[in-house]
């Protein structure tokens, strides 16, 4: 990009752009991706949020464009339709892929923009139709609505439309995503939904669920339920409620956690899920109980056909005897570092574990508690760990560059032509120590890992087969999840509605349609649950050279 382009890109975000400018920016974001990327890595959250917040965004190009509209006898116009939310018509440009219910945590702010740029600047930047509404300002504005539609109290409730105080919403199916104006509080809420928005800091959910994202001129923003207050101390958050009690979930930061009686109760951080049913009973669970409801897949990992990417599990025979310094201290990772480091030719040391059956590499993705017992290795010591490795030749769909993307709880490492380039792994894997280049990216989040997503750098390769090796597994115990994904630079991606491109979970041979179901049904799992998600995609297969 130019100076000049990007400089265009600062003036926009400051609210300094001119009308004749604004042409420029919407022609630039439509024919470079490139300049949208840079202009997502330039939005921050904070500066997104107080733009949607501000009365007067884009005070300067407003006041040029009334005074145009007034030479043309087109009267004065109402700022509230001029930019009434940086995020109007985002959600909607994306496709959902999952359908039923849908729980979508709001990590879109930095990605919104973008998207919304390409596809509805226009829109946001000038007033449709040049003609004033004179519309009332109201507490909260109405972003989108999909399903049967919402009503309110005193009318129909539609895009675009101003939410007052006292306003009671309903809705049978579907979804609804406000904004609201002076504390830039973003919330998705999904059906049935019953809620009264009380004030500019709070609301009442009787039914439904709410997702907020509450930037730091929101904090204190409450959402009341009839068991507890959730009161926001910087932060985003999911909260639930029913005939049965109500529930919260945080996503990101903290929230305190109030009695009706004014009584101020426990702090709640990131990860932690929390269960209030109508007696006032409490159930809580920390981040490492959540990674338990993810599915395992029944995936026939011991049948590898001709086509499939070999592997063998690893562990430490069941007599054997475990000294460990903690119950995390990673031994079984740690004595495999030799055969990394020798760019995986030196497997002298895979004689001393215990190996289960010839394994066929069927992706990393949900639980895989069972996986010892379902690829035989056990009876094996389970405090030890055990570690999957699969190695062979692949041929990428393409040739161009890559990167990979995921998490493991714990080990989860790639290598190509014997070099590791990507590491997923939690702290307490040794691979960690390995100083693989990664990036971890707290805006993708999920519950198992605290930084979100890891991306590795990106590879560039050939048309010719490459030596692929993976390594993933468990330091102790049996609570292990994975994800491994893969993206191809350049590739266009859906993303789902809290920010996340669905790249394409890595595989080495097209699934079967009993696979494909297995899959879509983890995708609707993790995207409801867990806050991640994927594609299946059979031009994303790098398959294994014959």
């Amino acid at each position: 990009m130019t100076d000049d382009e990007i400089s265009l890109l600062h003036r926009y975000l400051d609210g300094a752009i001119t009308p004749d400018e604004i042409a420029s920016l919407e022609e630039l974001l439509r024919g470079s991706s490139e300049a949208r990327a840079t202009l997502r890595s330039l939005a921050t959250i904070d500066a997104k949020w107080q733009q949607l917040a501000a009365e007067e965004a884009f005070g300067q190009a407003t006041s040029v464009m009334e005074t145009r509209s007034a030479s043309e006898g087109a009267g004065p116009v109402d700022h509230t339709e001029q930019h009434p939310s940086l995020t109007h018509g985002v959600t909607s440009a994306m496709s959902p892929l999952v359908s039923g219910r849908r729980h979508i945590p709001l990590w879109l702010t930095l990605t919104a923009l973008t998207a919304a740029l390409v596809v509805g600047a226009i829109g946001w930047l000038r007033t449709p139709g040049g003609s004033p509404t004179g519309e009332e300002r109201g507490v909260a504005r109405v972003i989108r609505i999909e399903g049967d539609g919402a009503t309110g109290r005193r009318v129909s409730v539609v895009d675009g439309r101003e939410l007052f105080a006292g306003e009671e919403l309903s809705m049978q199916r579907g979804l609804i995503e406000l904004a609201f104006r002076e504390t830039g509080v973003h919330i998705v809420a999904t059906a049935p939904l019953r809620m009264t928005l009380d004030s500019n800091q709070r609301v009442s959910l009787h039914e439904g669920q709410v997702k907020l994202v509450v930037p730091p001129q929101g904090v204190g923003f409450v959402v009341d339920t009839a068991q507890r207050k959730f009161v926001d101390l910087g932060t985003s958050f999911v909260v639930t409620a029913g005939a049965k009690g109500s529930e919260v979930l945080v996503l990101d930061g903290q929230i305190s956690v109030d009695d009706h009686d004014g009584t101020t109760g426990d702090l709640m951080h990131e990860g932690e899920f929390a269960r209030f049913d109508r007696d006032g009973r409490i159930e809580k669970r920390s981040p490492s109980r959540l990674s338990l409801s993810l599915p395992e897949l029944s995936l026939p990992a011991t049948i590898p056909g001709h086509a499939s990417l070999q592997g063998v599990i690893l562990g430490y025979d069941d007599s054997a005897e475990i000294k460990k310094s903690s119950p995390h201290e990673d031994l079984l990772a740690r004595e495999l570092l030799p055969l990394i480091q020798s760019g995986f030719r030196d497997s002298s040391k895979i004689a001393a574990f215990r190996q289960g059956k010839p394994l066929g590499f069927r992706g990393i993705a949900g639980a895989f508690h069972d996986f010892p017992e379902r690829t035989g290795l056990a009876p094996y010591a389970r405090n030890g760990g055990w570690v999957a490795w699969y190695s062979g030749q692949v041929t990428p769909p393409h040739a161009g560059r890559y990167r990979f993307w995921g998490y493991a709880d714990n080990h989860l490492l790639v290598a190509i032509n014997g070099k590791p380039v990507f590491e997923g792994s939690r702290r307490d894997s040794s691979f960690r120590g390995l100083g693989i280049e990664r990036t971890d990216n707290p805006a993708l989040p999920c519950l198992i890992a605290r930084a979100g997503f890891a991306c590795s750098d990106w590879v560039e390769v050939e048309n010719d087969s490459v030596q692929l090796d993976i390594l993933f597994g468990e330091v102790g115990g049996n609570i292990t999840s994975g994800l491994l994904l893969v993206e191809r630079e350049g590739e266009s991606y859906e993303e789902t509605l809290w920010g996340q491109p669905q790249w394409p979970l890595f595989l080495t041979e097209t699934p079967g349609a009993e696979e494909a179901a297995e899959f879509r049904r983890l995708v609707r799992h993790l995207e409801q649950k867990t806050m991640g998600s994927f594609s299946v995609s059979e031009a994303a297969v790098w398959k294994v050279a014959e």
